[in-house]
């Protein structure tokens, strides 16, 4: 009996030890490119449950008088300051009546992801009625014929007089533009506009990352099927995060530079397709601050499949921008992603 209380111990404390470098792994996936070395961004994918996972050991190991605890603990420690891009407890800040809303939705072009039907009532009807002051989409389609065939879409036109497209992105602006230009990098693009709010120039960008080509309910029919071969499905997967990642990480590295020359107080929304433990969110978010870390509450997730606990939508912002308000609505379901509302409070002073 002896033996195996030894033997379990035994493995316990190796498997507490590579839980410490699995996590530190997830952290160093923020800073690492994954050109260089793309397997630390899979364990930034899975940062929350090896954190999770990390607090039962430093349990577990105190109770059997492991000194690796100790270990554990502090690795702990050190991630807990990345716990925040996960879970917040401030939530919105108190505001006046002086905010600008601007809401960041990847629409699928206009295709619900359960059942391919057109959603244009829906989704055109729910940014109406949000009333938002800026409006950034992803995945729009910018096929003439198909905007002329769903006259719906006039009445985003109507209401906000001021708009610019490219890739399938699309600004709306109540405000009106002092520029607008469109730009294309490895294999993405990014667009921005320089919008005059009440005076101030402030320079929106909105932007669309490479996709895993990941198809979640593909997948899951394809592992419980009885003829499937895991290991080539599990290797099918692997093989299209890598890509993404490679591809990503050279994406971020291009728009991360072309924001960086902007004279002015900047916006950035998108859809990275990355989690906040990536080298995507790191370098684009560089200085700026997550709108989710300064006004959010809760767990944010804006992904809707794969378990609903992914947040790869985003919208960043200048330090001299403060949020008041976040919010992701989980009731609207018309793509799959869900769309992230935010009131913003800017001061009426420009970048020199």
């Amino acid at each position: 009996m002896k033996n195996i209380v030894k033997i379990f111990i035994f493995i316990l404390k190796i498997t507490a030890i590579l839980n410490i470098v699995a996590l530190l792994m997830s952290i160093m996936a923020c800073y690492i490119s994954p050109v260089r070395y793309w397997i630390f961004q899979l364990f930034g994918l899975f940062f929350p449950v090896i954190f999770i996972i990390n607090i039962f050991f430093v349990i577990i190991l105190r109770i059997v008088k492991s000194k690796i605890a100790y270990c554990n603990f502090a690795m702990l420690l050190i991630s807990f300051l990345f716990v925040g891009r996960f879970f917040q407890f401030s939530g919105s800040k108190a505001a006046d009546e002086n905010f600008v809303k601007i809401i960041n939705y990847n629409i699928h072009e206009f295709r619900n992801i359960d059942n391919y039907k057109a959603t244009y009532n829906e989704i055109v009807d729910f940014l109406i009625n949000e009333d938002a002051d800026i409006i950034c989409l992803q995945e729009y389609s910018s096929d003439r014929k198909i905007q002329h065939k769903y006259k719906v879409l006039q009445k985003l036109n109507q209401k906000y007089k001021y708009a610019c497209d490219h890739g399938g992105q699309k600004i709306f602006s109540k405000y009106p533009f002092e520029n607008q230009q469109k730009l294309n990098f490895a294999g993405t693009c990014l667009i921005f506009a320089d919008i005059n709010i009440n005076g101030k120039i402030v320079r929106t960008y909105s932007c669309h990352l490479q996709s895993t080509n990941f198809n979640p309910d593909g997948t899951q029919q394809r592992l419980v099927s009885r003829n499937v071969n895991y290991t080539n499905e599990l290797k099918r997967i692997v093989v299209n995060l890598r890509n993404a990642f490679i591809k990503r990480s050279k994406q971020v590295e291009l728009i991360a530079a072309e924001i960086s020359k902007s004279a002015y107080p900047t916006i950035v929304c998108g859809d990275f397709n990355d989690t906040p433990m990536s080298y995507s969110y790191h370098k684009i978010k560089g200085k700026m601050n997550d709108t989710f870390i300064e006004a959010g509450s809760g767990i944010s997730n804006t992904y809707k499949k794969l378990f609903s606990f992914l947040r790869i939508d985003y919208i960043f912002i200048d330090k001299s921008i403060a949020a008041v308000e976040y919010k992701v609505e989980k009731k609207i379901k018309y793509s799959d992603h869900y769309p992230v509302i935010v009131k913003l409070k800017i001061n009426n002073e420009n970048r020199n």
